[in-house]
């Protein structure tokens, strides 16, 4: 992620899309046929048809940027909400409008799937978070950014909202065996605070793992 000063503030979210091999009414969460051991994990652009027509997920390496600019009269006076330069809004798995669309875009799509053959423990979907965002020798908190969880038509978010807990690793899903799983996170920075000019910068990862 990345957050510039002295009038402008950019957050930028590295968005992990990550195809993992074998062995390694209201939210929204379909049911799929039990199948060979594997799980999927998408933040942002994806490869690859739709799932629910027979289309395979490919690994893509695309990491998307979150940004906001703050102009100077506007530091430390509240939150503000980033754009994305990610392109997704039709939900992969059948390509439903699921991610509100604008211009600028300001949701990223999140989801996956997990699939076994038998009965298993579930996958967790985890985010780890840098403790700062750095700008030279000048730093933010992570805590300092959050995410607003939906997507259309999902009256209660699978994925729930919540705010960077910075240095660690927070777990933000359980995912139930033979479960396809998306939300859309709109990403927002407290701007609470001001600090020293600069471009502040750091990544975070999206890792979905089995037991």
């Amino acid at each position: 992620m990345r957050i510039s000063k002295a009038g402008v503030a950019c957050l930028r979210a590295a968005a992990l899309a990550a195809l993992l091999a074998p062995a390694g009414g209201d939210a929204y969460v379909v049911t799929i046929t039990a199948g060979t051991r594997s799980i999927y994990l998408q933040a942002g652009t994806m490869t690859g048809g739709y799932f629910s027509a027979g289309g395979t997920p490919g690994n893509n390496a695309t990491r998307n940027n979150v940004t906001v600019t703050v102009p100077a009269a506007s530091l430390g006076t509240g939150t503000l909400t980033m754009s994305t330069d990610s392109t997704v809004v039709n939900s992969p798995y059948d390509g439903y409008a699921f991610c509100p669309s604008a211009t600028p875009q300001t949701y990223v799509y999140v989801g996956g799937f997990y699939r076994t053959p038998g009965a298993a423990s579930n996958a967790t979907l985890t985010v780890t978070s840098p403790a700062s965002l750095v700008s030279g020798a000048n730093t933010l908190p992570f805590n300092q950014i959050s995410w607003v969880s939906g997507g259309n038509g999902d009256a209660t978010a699978t994925i729930p909202s919540g705010t960077f807990a910075g240095g660690s690793t927070q777990t933000i899903l359980s995912v139930t065996r033979n479960t396809w799983f998306e939300s859309c996170l709109q990403f927002q920075y407290a701007n609470s605070a001001v600090f020293p000019a600069g471009t502040y910068s750091n990544t975070v990862t999206y890792t979905l793992t089995v037991p």
